[in-house]
């Protein structure tokens, strides 16, 4: 991984998605050293806002590209972590040099309140027979998670909370994302329920904005400023709909982990930094679990007792993750290379393996990403 960027976030109403993609897209060549004449794959993901049914190849005509491979993803937020790992294929495979996995939208200023678009976006995850007849949202969905985990193992709300509070405290360190402005338990309990037990500062923010890394061939990266290797990759996939699960505190993420893990010869013990995809308070304690960092039904003890803060046992998502930086998870690829980098600023830790983790869906598509220095 050679290169990263991402576009302004927040409220961005001079740009559509396309400009955020190219935006973010130019910053992550700029940082690699290289050219545009240099990059000969792209993988994107899609827009809500403005869809298109061939994706990458619009971003590649509105950038310039010419291209040696070209995708398009709809993962939901594993997007551009299953891009990582497909840009990573096709280069192993000597199908290409440098590819640019982006993904981005203007879900912040591209909807308006009783549009139509922000309707689809509530019931685009959900069978249309079984489940959204009945009224469940994707809040709602994650919810019924919770519960279940709260009833099981005796998860408290405050220990959900407690996610939430690292994470603003994180971005309030940083001095950057949507949200800096310190936060306690207290402000997270009494901020107004969405779907019981989660409250509104438990779940991701709505934002306009993009992210890019590029992934290059071992030979092209000697050129590059400051390449992180990836050194482990998986993926791990599961139902769309939560009424074919057989257990609602299983996800795939035990797949993807044990792939990446496996693949770089490592295991949970040596990760000194986790981004961990966080589109609710509850998903970060799931994945804990199922990534092996601690046993089913101990992730709320986890985030309580041995830390999820820099100065914790196990830093997660020192940019603030959705629920304080800004609403994608491709963030977390970016903060996972900062951090072996060195470039993580005030919430920099002392890293030497990285762990990048997204989700799509209701924790239905999962991938892990792992890296070291170069």
């Amino acid at each position: 991984m050679t290169g990263i960027g991402e576009s302004p976030i927040g409220k961005t109403p001079d740009m559509d998605s396309i400009n955020l993609y190219a935006n973010a897209c130019l910053e992550a060549v700029d940082d690699a050293g290289l050219e545009k004449a240099d990059i000969d794959g792209l993988v994107t993901g899609y827009s809500l806002v403005d869809p298109k049914l061939m994706h990458s190849t619009v971003v590649a005509d509105y950038l310039g590209l010419n291209l040696t491979y070209n995708e398009s993803l709809r993962l939901g937020g594993a997007t551009p972590f299953v891009g990582v790992c497909h840009a990573a294929n096709a280069v192993r495979q000597g199908q290409c040099e440098n590819v640019v996995v982006a993904f981005g939208d203007n879900r912040r200023t591209g909807f308006s309140k009783g549009d139509d678009g922000v309707s689809s976006l509530a019931t685009e995850v959900g069978h249309p027979e079984f489940e959204n007849p009945f009224g469940p949202l994707v809040p709602s969905m994650y919810a019924l998670i919770a519960q279940k985990h709260m009833a099981t193992y005796g998860t408290t709300a405050e220990e959900l909370a407690t996610v939430a509070v690292a994470c603003r405290e994180h971005a309030s360190m940083r001095g950057a994302g949507q949200h800096t402005e310190p936060i306690d338990v207290d402000d997270v309990l009494s901020s107004g329920l969405i779907s019981s037990p989660l409250h509104k500062l438990e779940c991701a923010l709505i934002s306009d904005c993009a992210g890019a890394v590029v992934v290059s061939s071992a030979d092209a990266a000697e050129e590059t400023r400051a390449p992180v290797e990836l050194t482990g990759y998986g993926e791990g996939h599961g139902s769309e709909y939560i009424h074919r699960r057989d257990d609602l505190l299983e996800t795939p993420a035990a797949a993807s982990g044990t792939t990446a893990f496996e693949m770089a010869d490592r295991t949970p013990d040596d990760v000194d930094v986790a981004q961990l995809y966080d589109c609710f308070t509850i998903t970060p304690l799931l994945l804990l679990e199922d990534l092996g960092f601690c046993e089913k039904g101990e992730s709320g003890s986890f985030v309580r007792e041995r830390g999820i803060t820099i100065d914790g046992e196990l830093p997660v998502n020192t940019h603030g993750g959705e629920l304080s930086y800004a609403g994608a998870g491709v963030f977390h690829i970016l903060e996972a290379a900062r951090q072996i980098r060195g470039d993580a600023a005030e919430t920099q830790v002392d890293a030497d393996l990285a762990l990048a983790h997204g989700v799509g869906g209701v924790l239905s598509t999962n991938a892990t990403l792992l890296m070291e220095a170069w």
